[in-house]
């Protein structure tokens, strides 16, 4: 309002000016003034927007309807069903069980809603709270005991429950900012090039690697804080982050019904793991990023004795417990194009295309058995892509993931209902297509196939992860439709 004041001043006072004034004159002088209160205007608004921003938490809302309908069709042989003993270890029980195929069609919905409170220009944070339901469904956990694990809550449908997705600050310090320190429930699902299907910008980790949620620190050092070799490094676009989090914590709680200590332990050890992210070259076009993993004390079902383990060779009954099994390490690299080519046409231009490649390790500790072996396991898998521009405003991708025998990534969040692309050992093809129908509203459709070669591809890291059990998932498919508004 000032601004529109002011301006009005300044046009009556150069039409009270002497008449032989002329026409050439008054316009410089005009603009002159003109540009005058601008400057006042901006310096003003600089001053505002902090006070504005640092009253306030601005909010986004996230709401998208889902329609998949699956198909999964189930080898035929020996296999166990599971029941509790009193101890709390667990009696598999041998079956015989024939081939078949299951089919359903599910309606979900996912509400994300993400508030962000930036006070200063080198502090942020951000909280993101999430529902994601079956419609209709009431809880799964009389089904399966792990549905409200933090890692998964979020990314698989289950009730109306409102959890807490992603809380976490990012403060900058440092020579021009350089540095980065976060902590928090940290945004770990969704990473590249999960995020292209789902037409979202990429978290922070790989999602090859890593697609499930932690609570944990990160610590980013860009490439202006390197003295004389930062010019060098800027031109390559070079940056690096550590990360460290914990995906269990032993304790037993406030009040443990076996009447120990107040957060004793519980007789597991902590699962930790550490994470560094280390991007060499990245010119905004094509860019190369690493990712390495080490997590320590992963878990799993494991026989409780030497005669369970021989049961189980002969075909007979056994116990197993959930125990400790070993350390993890992980590496993945992602070779990025962000348009191919240099303007050789709009379609390429606007293309992005990606190989991904991955590998993990099992190393079992003394005695115990990862993936059902006490040897340590190698796995790969490679990924390979690309999301292209369809009509306007739309966007046509495809994929091709393929995983052996023995890997295995850091995901039970599954990017599908039947199960993740990413961990798949076997074959899994991905395509789909993302329309804007107007501005905030988008519908898409999407069609993914998964030809499994082993068992065990979202499986815990003891006896469920072997990849040799007679019966699994042979193939799976789900094709999904969904409306989305963002705001």
């Amino acid at each position: 309002m000032k601004k529109i004041l002011m301006s009005s001043v300044v046009v009556a006072s150069l039409f009270a000016q002497t008449t032989n004034a002329s026409l050439e004159e008054q316009l410089k002088e005009l603009k002159v003034k003109l540009a005058q209160v601008e400057q006042m205007a901006t310096k003003n608004q600089k001053k505002v927007n902090p006070i504005a921003a640092n009253n306030h938490l601005f909010w986004s809302y996230d709401l998208r309807t889902t329609y998949d309908s699956i198909s999964e069709k189930v080898s035929s042989g020996s296999t166990y069903k599971l029941s509790k003993n009193s101890d709390g270890s667990v009696k598999f029980s041998g079956l015989n069980k024939s081939s078949n195929t299951y089919k359903n069609k599910i309606f979900t919905n996912r509400v994300i809603l993400t508030g962000v409170a930036k006070p200063s220009d080198n502090l942020k944070a951000t909280v993101r709270i999430e529902a994601n339901n079956i419609f209709g469904m009431q809880s799964e956990t009389q089904y399966s005991p792990y549905t409200n694990i933090s890692w998964v809550a979020n990314e698989t449908p289950d009730d109306t429950t409102i959890r807490i997705k992603e809380a976490f600050f990012n403060y900058h310090f440092g020579k021009d900012n350089g540095f980065m320190f976060s902590a928090g429930r940290r945004p770990a699902v969704g990473g590249y090039p999960s995020n292209l299907r789902e037409g979202d910008s990429p978290s922070s980790p790989l999602s090859h690697l890593i697609n499930m949620e932690f609570d944990g620190f990160s610590f980013e050092i860009s490439n202006t804080v390197f003295g004389d070799i930062s010019e060098t490094l800027s031109d390559f676009g070079t940056w690096m982050k550590f990360c460290a989090g914990r995906g269990y914590s032993s304790s037993k709680g406030k009040w443990p019904a076996d009447g120990s200590a107040p957060y004793s332990k519980d007789g597991f050890d902590d699962s930790d793991f550490a994470g560094f992210i280390l991007v060499p070259y990245d010119d905004g076009q094509y860019s190369l990023w690493t990712e390495t993993v080490w997590a320590w004390n992963m878990k799993g079902y494991n026989f409780v004795s030497n005669q369970d383990a021989a049961n189980a060779q002969q075909g007979k009954d056994f116990n197993a417990s959930m125990q400790d099994l070993g350390n993890y390490f992980g590496f993945n690299a992602v070779l990025k194009i962000d348009g191919i080519g240099d303007e050789i046409n709009d379609f390429l231009d606007d293309t992005k295309a990606f190989v991904s490649y991955a590998m993990s390790t099992t190393r079992p500790f003394s005695g115990k058995q990862m993936l059902a072996s006490m040897d340590n396991k190698t796995g790969t898998s490679i990924w390979i892509g690309a999301d292209m521009p369809a009509g306007e405003d739309g966007r046509f991708g495809v994929s091709f993931v393929k995983g052996s025998k023995y890997w295995r990534n850091m995901t039970y969040g599954e990017d599908t209902l039947i199960g993740s692309i990413a961990a798949v050992r076997g074959k899994a093809y991905d395509i789909y297509y993302n329309k804007e129908i107007v501005s905030h509203l988008t519908a898409g459709v999407r069609y993914t196939y998964i030809d499994y070669d082993y068992s065990g591809s979202d499986a815990f890291f003891g006896l469920g992860g072997n990849p040799e059990q007679q019966v699994f998932v042979e193939s799976a498919s789900d094709l999904r439709a969904y409306i989305r508004y963002n705001f």
